[in-house]
């Protein structure tokens, strides 16, 4: 049960690409547990590989890194807790590029003395600020040292560096307090990413592909069941995320069955709100709705 709103959503992805290229079933299905693998294990790697960097006080680009880690944290196959902590590291890291941008832009008002410099620093500073804060509000177990972080970057703003030494000073001291918090980040990826290859994937994968055997042993009955529902729609009518939804959804509660219908009408409903909208999980909602008291309540001797 653990595991099964993540089984149901790679179901879909997997029946949804199927849907949109016509390609093998079998073979995308194949293909899409071996990138998700992939994918995993390349997380794991690279929070371990910037650990060491950080650990071995080697030099690296936060500016590579930070690109890296958002490039993990768009791809929506990977759960969404670990995405967040991905989101999380590129922010940081974003971070640490923005200050030393900001140290560069602010050594020219120190040489300068130009107006229009000091504006810019300082406008790249609470671009710094406001991520920090939007970080701090999911962020809850950092969300002291994102705090201390915080007040650093105000203490900035509210007491400028006057010379070079000084700006340079707070320029390390800042990445130094950033890869304090990033070190712990790293390792929840790691631990996460590893966990879920070597241990959780077997379940998620099995549950997720009884529900593809599902629909594609009973194609036919689960488009006419869908079609019986429809009003003033035809299936190919529908959009490709409702209609792929809507056949998941159907073959899990008519073939497969739940123990649990709320949480599943609960997952359902919230891809369609993900993928497309309040509108469309209303809409998959009262068809899934109808087919489920229709043909399944009666038959589990549901009112």
């Amino acid at each position: 049960m653990r595991f099964r709103k993540y089984s149901r959503k790679h179901a879909f992805n997997i029946l949804y690409q199927w849907d949109i290229t016509g390609e093998d079933l079998d073979r995308l299905t194949k293909d899409y547990w071996e990138n998700l693998e992939s994918s995993y294990r390349l997380a794991s790697s690279v929070a371990q590989n910037l650990k060491n960097l950080i650990e071995e006080q080697k030099e690296f680009s936060a500016e590579v890194f930070s690109k890296k880690f958002e490039t993990l944290a768009d791809e929506e196959i990977l759960a969404d807790k670990l995405r967040g902590k991905l989101f999380a590291v590129y922010l940081l890291l974003k971070a640490v590029e923005d200050f030393h941008n900001f140290a560069l832009t602010y050594t020219g008002w120190i040489s300068e003395r130009a107006k229009p410099k000091l504006e810019k620093a300082f406008s790249i500073l609470s671009e710094i600020e406001n991520s920090l804060e939007k970080l701090q509000k999911v962020e809850k177990d950092s969300k002291e040292s994102l705090e201390t972080l915080l007040e650093f970057v105000r203490n900035i703003r509210e007491n400028p560096p006057k010379d070079f030494e000084t700006l340079k000073s707070a320029e390390r001291e800042f990445r130094q307090k950033v890869l304090q918090i990033v070190k712990t980040f790293l390792d929840e990826i790691r631990d996460f990413s590893t966990k879920r290859v070597e241990e959780d994937m077997g379940k998620i994968r099995e549950y997720a592909e009884k529900l593809l055997n599902a629909y594609k042993g009973h194609k036919i009955e689960v488009d006419s069941t869908i079609e019986e529902f429809l009003k003033d729609w035809t299936l190919d009518s529908l959009g490709s995320i409702e209609r792929n939804l809507l056949r998941l959804g159907t073959a899990e509660f008519v073939y497969v069955g739940v123990q649990d219908p709320g949480r599943a009408f609960n997952d359902y409903i919230d891809f369609a709100k993900a993928f497309v909208g309040k509108k469309a999980a209303k809409f998959v909602n009262g068809v899934l709705s109808a087919i489920y008291n229709k043909k399944v309540a009666p038959a589990k001797g549901e009112g």
